[in-house]
């Protein structure tokens, strides 16, 4: 596998990034497990999905530059 590299600045960016989008989805998987509204469950159910192919693609950028869980503390 070939690894490229990514300056410190970017690891930064995409650590905080990839927190922001595990926090948007615990939040939506919260308030999912609290509406009865299928409308709204609907709506969030798509924000956790869509959450999780951005935490998805922002962990492959760390893979493909050899970092692995980074933002994770």
């Amino acid at each position: 596998m070939h690894h490229w590299m990514i300056t410190e600045m970017e690891k930064l960016r995409i650590s905080d990034q990839l927190k922001a989008e595990e926090l948007c989805a615990k939040k939506a998987g919260f308030y999912l497990n609290q509406s009865r509204d299928p409308a709204v469950r609907a709506v969030l159910q798509q924000c956790i999905d869509k959450g999780q192919r951005h935490i998805g693609a922002l962990n492959g950028l760390l893979q493909e530059a050899g970092l692995t869980n980074i933002a994770r503390h």
